[in-house]
């Protein structure tokens, strides 16, 4: 089975992704991820706007593991670096060049195959993965969802404030809707979810219960 969970950041899709995946025993694929060690690797070569494409001949080798995307660069496991805001703003950058995503989402496909998955990211139901099972969306306030952001950076030991936060989020929601291509937008047939007031394990009940249904 294939499951594609998308949404804003801080709208809790890496939580509930990841305790699906477990719940499920299935791998798990943070998208999100991969864009941010692409852009990571981008930093670290110095590589320009213009030699970005550079970065799929690196090697970058990532791994599916229950509940984690494991990427390695260099024989170093970089996962734990890649949750910086620079980072997040790189990442976002390289996503809006043209055919970027296009050659992004083979690597994604080619990584999964015809296995099963637990895919997360922002577009994983509506351009990587059209043919998954089962499609959700989770959407909460930008408030809530800056909220939640700043938490977490705060448990990794990254110094930012709410409102910085805030107002990442709010610049990446308008420069994501409103980019020429793959707009940021639910799948047609996505289910959504507003997860604000409600807890992980909520969330997630709901989605199993969605799962079920499926099988």
């Amino acid at each position: 089975m294939k499951i594609a969970i998308d949404g804003p950041a801080g709208s809790g899709k890496s939580t509930i992704a990841k305790e699906v995946s477990k719940r499920l025993n299935l791998p798990y694929l943070n998208t999100g991820l991969i864009y941010r060690a692409f852009a990571y690797v981008c930093m670290v070569e110095g590589l320009k706007e213009g030699e970005v494409f550079k970065v799929f001949e690196m090697p970058v080798e990532v791994r599916l593991d229950v509940a984690r995307t494991v990427v390695v660069y260099k024989g170093e496991d970089i996962s734990h670096k890649l949750g910086s805001e620079d980072v997040g703003k790189w990442a976002s950058q390289i996503a809006s060049l043209p055919g970027f995503r296009e050659k992004i989402n083979q690597f994604f496909r080619s990584l999964v195959g015809n296995g099963q998955v637990v895919a997360e990211g922002r577009d994983a139901g509506s351009h990587i993965f059209p043919e998954a099972d089962l499609k959700v969306f989770l959407t909460a306030s930008p408030e809530e969802r800056a909220r939640r952001r700043y938490i977490q950076l705060k448990e990794e030991g990254i110094e930012v404030s709410f409102e910085e936060v805030l107002k990442a989020i709010i610049e990446r929601d308008e420069r994501d809707k409103n980019r020429p291509l793959y707009p940021f937008r639910p799948a047609e047939d996505a289910i959504i979810i507003d997860t604000t007031g409600l807890s992980p394990e909520e969330v997630v009940e709901k989605i199993l219960s969605l799962v079920e249904e499926k099988v």
